[in-house]
């Protein structure tokens, strides 16, 4: 495995969890200095709720709550970037000609949202489908993808492999800002028709992401094309 792209929850991005943020980076410079190309996409956090929050409360659009969250999202791609120190491209990038300017210089570019009604996940499938990517590396809230949502009921039960279809099937769509699931719907048809690999795993269990960029298949929930 030579090329991957990684999608970090946005949920990372928060006072509480720096250890876990700057344990992350360290696991992608170390696989950086091995050969691994890599390209970044992470969430807007708490950060974009609290805004979006703020925004439909005062009756903005829901479009202007994307552009709110797709600046929290740029923030916490900036922060990441400054863990990354000489191995993370400058700036981050706005649009997708800047993530492909990146690849090409052998940088690692890590960035947030780009446009309104595109989710960071749509970013990150668009992105693997692009670079190219043998992997696409969703970081999320829980241990992979589950046959039912796992924080209100107890049986629910990880499923190791699943295809797009099944995958399809499991996870719950919206659009609203600030409230993606594991997937919204643009990034599922990305995924499908770009025929990518990908891979769910907890991105607050940093050994999962360095277990998967081994090149092992412990951890997580892996969807086939």
């Amino acid at each position: 495995m030579n090329r991957v792209v990684i999608k970090l929850t946005g949920k990372l991005f928060s006072p509480e969890n720096v250890r876990v943020l700057m344990e992350i980076a360290e696991i992608v410079i170390e696989y950086k200095k091995r050969g691994l190309r890599m390209a970044v996409v992470v969430g807007g956090g708490e950060t974009a709720r609290r805004y979006i929050s703020m925004a439909s409360e005062a009756g903005v659009s829901l479009g202007w709550q994307d552009i709110l969250g797709i600046g929290a999202s740029r923030l916490n791609a900036m922060l990441f970037s400054s863990l990354l120190g000489d191995y993370a491209y400058y700036p981050v990038p706005t649009r997708i000609e800047e993530f492909i300017h990146a690849w090409n210089l052998d940088k690692i570019a890590v960035g947030g949202g780009l446009q309104p009604g595109q989710s960071n996940n749509a970013v990150a499938a668009s992105l693997a489908e692009l670079l190219n990517a043998e992997l696409l590396i969703n970081a999320t809230t829980v241990d992979g993808v589950y046959d039912r949502d796992p924080r209100t009921d107890p049986n629910a039960r990880l499923l190791k492999e699943l295809t797009v279809k099944e995958l399809k099937n499991v996870l719950s769509q919206s659009y609203t800002p600030g409230k993606y699931e594991l997937l919204d719907p643009i990034a599922i048809s990305i995924i499908e028709r770009a025929k990518l690999s990908v891979v769910f795993i907890n991105a607050f269990k940093p050994y999962m992401l360095k277990s998967v960029l081994s090149g092992e298949r412990i951890y997580g929930s892996w969807v086939s094309p």
